[in-house]
């Protein structure tokens, strides 16, 4: 963990996390707005919130042993870590280090020479952050667990690449002014929405797909400038909030059950490999 906030703690190289009472208020307070319900501490949900995440990975540093957040596990198979904390001391014993003539002789030494040097970075938190827990590339943002490239941003987690946005869990790819997502792909000024892939300027909907200036939709694709439809049905108002009440009291239920729903990107998997 890096730059951790008062009240919590991490157990050493991946190991169990206790999630910030922030965070977890905010979950609860995101299930409230979306669900009409609490449905319990984030960390029951968290396989469930990764599901189609590229989780950050954990690694030692080469300098000091110490764990190391990264972002991906793609990096070459020898690959060298520090955290980013650790940059002075690697400036100072390998960066700068010059090259011996023999290290230049011909490609080969010179290759050997630049891989004793290369070393990829992690736990690479800047700006005005505070209170994040399991994160890599986070800039001045607050209250984000299990997190990276996330930027201007608070009340975070299992959700990376985001970018002025708030109350996100278990999406991907969120632009900015979108708050009160749960398991949003991306989306831009996507405002108390679950389970939604490319919806642009939309609001309060559920298990939808390519809408733009769209609100009150649920299990509806490739709208315009609607509201209160369902399957892209249209509906009165009074219908569809009727409607809404009974689908959303059953999405509840069968998250509190099973800790986990079919994903939207499960529904729409060709291969029919779901796993909700």
């Amino acid at each position: 963990m890096h730059n951790a906030g008062l009240g919590s703690s991490v157990l050493s190289f991946g190991g169990w996390i206790m999630i910030s009472k922030e965070i977890q208020r905010a979950w609860r307070n995101t299930c409230k707005i979306l669900l009409n319900e609490e449905i319990g501490d984030l960390e029951e949900y968290e396989e469930w919130l990764l599901n189609y995440i590229n989780p950050v990975s954990f690694k030692k540093s080469a300098i000091s042993g110490k764990e190391v957040i990264v972002s991906s596990e793609k990096a070459c198979r020898d690959a060298k870590y520090l955290g980013h904390a650790e940059m002075e001391q690697y400036l100072k014993t390998i960066g700068t280090k010059k090259f011996d003539i023999d290290d230049l002789k011909d490609i080969d030494s010179a290759v050997t020479a630049l891989q004793e040097r290369a070393y990829y970075i992690g736990n690479v938190v800047l700006g005005n952050s505070i209170n994040v827990e399991t994160v890599n590339r986070c800039i001045n943002s607050s209250f984000i667990y299990k997190t990276q490239d996330v930027y201007d941003c608070k009340f975070v987690a299992c959700s990376p690449v985001l970018r002025f946005a708030e109350y996100i869990f278990g999406g991907n790819a969120i632009g900015e002014a979108s708050r009160y997502n749960i398991k949003t792909f991306e989306t831009y000024k996507n405002v108390r929405c679950m389970e939604t892939i490319r919806n642009y300027v939309a609001s309060d909907c559920y298990f939808t797909g390519s809408l733009e200036s769209c609100g009150n939709c649920m299990f509806s694709f490739n709208q315009r400038n609607k509201n209160y439809m369902i399957g892209n049905h249209q509906f009165s108002q009074e219908e569809y909030l009727k409607l809404k009440g009974k689908l959303i009291d059953d999405i509840r239920e069968t998250l509190k059950a099973k800790k986990r729903i079919p994903s939207l990107l499960d529904i729409i998997n060709t291969n029919g490999d779901a796993n909700g």
